[in-house]
């Protein structure tokens, strides 16, 4: 039950730290997030079909990837965007330090409550695979970016 509720929270709760933010800068690094979302549900896919990492507890209608994919790891690259954009060294530091506490830290917690089944080796690829996937949401988001400002002050709003 304990579990159900933590995977329910961490879909829910990251979304309202949004609600601190500028709602237009949010707008403008969201597509990062929801990439985010994409490239870690393909992750997940390839997790499983090498069998590196086995999603033991979900919620529902959710099979083979955790809500934390669709809450926690959209809502923090956005924020990270959101503050480091522009940056990249200080935007894939932060990344990186965040990436090694998920990677050697969460996870083991997340196996701890039953939510993961892993092999004890497989943290450094994981860790691997985070810095490729925020390196691609920096250049998906430096490709697709519009300054919410400059915008408006063009299009005479």
């Amino acid at each position: 039950m304990f579990t159900h509720i933590f995977l329910w929270t961490m879909l829910i709760l990251p979304w309202f730290f949004l609600l601190f933010l500028d709602t237009k800068r949010v707008k403008s690094f969201s597509p990062g997030g929801l990439v985010s979302a994409l490239l870690l549900t393909i992750v997940f896919q390839l997790y499983q079909r090498y069998h590196l990492v086995e999603v033991v507890q979900t919620i529902f209608p959710l099979t083979n990837t955790t809500p934390f994919v669709y809450g926690l790891y959209i809502v923090l690259p956005t924020i990270f965007l959101y503050f480091t954009f522009g940056n990249f060294w200080i935007y894939i530091t932060i990344n990186t330090i965040s990436d090694a506490v998920f990677s050697f830290g969460i996870m083991n917690l997340y196996e701890y409550f039953g939510i993961y089944k892993m092999d004890d080796s497989i943290h450094i690829i994981i860790f691997i695979t985070c810095i490729i996937c925020a390196s691609l949401i920096y250049l998906f988001q430096k490709w697709q970016y519009i300054d919410p400002y400059k915008w408006e002050v063009n299009q005479g709003l």
